[in-house]
């Protein structure tokens, strides 16, 4: 049993605290503490009832996301790699420590620069950067953004390269490279706004001006290496032989050798400038081809293809063959007249599940095309026999017009083929039928399914090929997660001159970087956990501190968290940061 025990010394009574117990029968003392004068103990009491009868304002701090994020900074070296490239005086924060708080922002809470210092003093990151003495708002990034110019960023992006091959060893032999484009709310009339353009918005945003950016990325992660914001429709081909050279002049730097590379890439990127460039590089590539510039291979049917069996267990079949990639048209049109277009390695891969889609596809628009026609001719209004309403259709020449217009709209000349139709005109009435060609269609759907690749690699074998090429959703997801609001949101861009475009546009891609490289290491130990999942097990970690009513005291501690957000806050060690 516990209880206090009294003892007196020189008059003076003291209190402890025993713990008693029977040993062998007889009454033995276990254990004690002392508590100290009786008079002493009865004031700590009272304090002790006071204190509890006093209201805490605890403070809470969005912790787990923003330490990991500063963990993978730490780890790249990322701040002194900005501050090493850019040139500024000593005054107030570093352009590191400005560009990473943004880019942090962009992956913890994507919002307007005119929030991020409300935001920043929500996180624990504001015990983390040194003391802001100065502004911290969207004035500051207009101030500090002209730093990166487009020296700054490759030297910054080539040391980044390093550490990642380096220190996280990131493999860099398969690279995937696409463009994509973002809009803006920016009508260019200004010198420096030479990066806003109009053209053909991939998010369906055609009336309003576009930034233009290409992205490179790894197959081991997903991985940004590299990144290039330019005008806004600018066409993919030009933009490609342009910046083609600058990706031989990295590898130089990174001192990897071109031929041991193989940079994946879609058919909307070739021209023959920048196959010229790669036959005189070395460099491998794997890229996509249009099957309008090769019609002659329409007529190949799947029982033409002997199949193969791709990593993921799924079928596919393969034919090799060797042609030019261009036409003598294309050579003659070129700036590079005298290109020799060899012959090249052609991959053809027939994918049953994407014959069989494209069976059901064809299938709807065909009856919605025959669908149409009937509901203009003998829908509601009755066109052909309210003849003295509508006169324009007493001519069997206007019908069979009008019929054909419809079945080839949306550049669907093809579908003339696949519909047969007839006009009848017997005593001043025009009458028709309309169906789908069976025999026909079914000819047609075993055409289907079809894709075509070329590549320089001379030992890869065609399904290695196929399957390589089929990791480009590397890039393309990368793009998702530029331009989702669960991600980075790096559009709408609501900056308007090109030091600011070329200022966001970095900060997202070192979000991207980030949050890539926190999947790719988490994921070895949890395949099961998403980005998106991590992000929101980490998002759920917050810091409560505690400070005690008249004194400087203060209590940290960590929130109630879920058994997922356990184990990354034990995986990244975070109650090391905390102590």
């Amino acid at each position: 049993m516990v209880h206090i025990e009294k003892e007196i010394k020189n008059d003076i009574i003291y209190l402890r605290l025993s713990h008693r117990a029977r040993v062998d029968g007889k009454s033995k003392r276990i254990w004690s503490v002392w508590l100290g004068r009786e008079d002493e103990v009865s004031e700590y009491a009272k304090n002790i009832k006071d204190f509890s009868e006093l209201e805490f304002e605890p403070m809470i701090y969005d912790y787990g996301l923003p330490m990991v994020l500063m963990k993978m900074v730490e780890r790249l070296d990322l701040i002194n790699i900005i501050n090493e490239c850019t040139v500024k005086r000593k005054q107030g924060l570093s352009v590191g420590n400005y560009i990473i708080i943004a880019t942090l922002q962009r992956c913890v809470k994507p919002q307007s620069k005119v929030h991020i210092k409300k935001w920043y003093e929500s996180t624990y990151l504001k015990y983390i950067f040194p003391k802001i003495t100065t502004y911290l708002d969207s004035m500051a990034y207009t101030n500090h953004f002209p730093y990166l110019t487009d020296e700054v960023i490759e030297a910054i992006e080539t040391k980044i390269a390093e550490k990642l091959r380096i220190k996280f060893n990131v493999e860099m032999k398969e690279l995937f490279f696409d463009p994509t484009n973002f809009f803006t709310y920016t009508n260019p009339t200004r010198e420096n706004q030479t990066l806003f353009g109009h053209g053909h918005s991939k998010d369906g945003r055609n009336t309003l001006n576009l930034v233009n950016l290409s992205l490179i990325c790894t197959r081991d992660g997903g991985i940004p290496v590299m990144y290039y914001a330019y005008p806004g429709g600018t066409n993919d081909p030009t933009h490609f032989k342009e910046l083609y050279p600058k990706i031989l002049i990295r590898l130089q730097k990174l001192k990897i050798s071109a031929p041991t590379v193989i940079l994946v890439f879609d058919k909307g990127n070739i021209s023959p400038e920048a196959f010229k460039a790669f036959d005189d590089s070395g460099l491998h590539w794997i890229c996509s081809v249009r099957p309008s510039t090769h019609k002659d291979l329409n007529s190949l049917i799947s029982n033409n293809f002997p199949m193969y069996e791709l990593p993921n267990k799924k079928t596919v079949g393969i034919l090799e063959t060797k042609r030019p990639m261009f036409s003598d048209a294309a050579i003659k049109k070129s700036t590079v007249p005298d290109y020799e277009n060899p012959a090249r390695r052609m991959i053809i891969s027939f994918n049953p599940e994407h014959a069989k889609w494209n069976e059901l596809n064809i299938k709807q628009k065909l009856q919605a095309k025959i669908d149409i026609i009937n509901q203009f001719f003998k829908g509601p209004e009755n066109r052909l026999a309210k003849t003295k309403r509508y006169s324009k259709w007493k001519s069997k020449a206007h019908v069979e017009e009008k019929i054909r217009k419809v079945i080839k709209s949306n550049n669907n000349e093809n579908y003339l083929e696949l519909i047969s139709y007839n006009v009848n005109e017997l005593g001043g009435e025009i009458t028709y039928n309309i169906e789908i060609d069976k025999e026909k269609l079914e000819k047609y759907l075993k055409t289907l399914g079809k894709s075509y690749y070329m590549t320089s690699h001379p030992t890869m074998t065609g399904p290695e090929i196929i399957w390589l090429y089929r990791q480009q959703f590397n890039v393309e997801r990368a793009f998702s997660y530029l331009k989702s609001p669960d991600y980075i949101r790096i559009s709408p861009i609501r900056v308007h001159t090109d030091e600011s475009v070329q200022g966001h546009t970095f900060t997202c891609v070192l979000g991207l970087l980030l949050l890539t490289l926190i999947s790719r290491e988490v994921r070895e130990q949890f395949p099961e956990l998403s980005v998106l999942t991590i992000k929101e097990l980490l998002s759920e970690i917050k810091i409560v501190e505690f400070q005690y009513p008249g004194t400087q005291k203060i209590k940290k501690t960590i929130n109630k968290l879920s058994p997922d957000a356990k184990k990354l806050f034990d995986f990244y060690k975070l109650n090391e940061i905390l102590h």
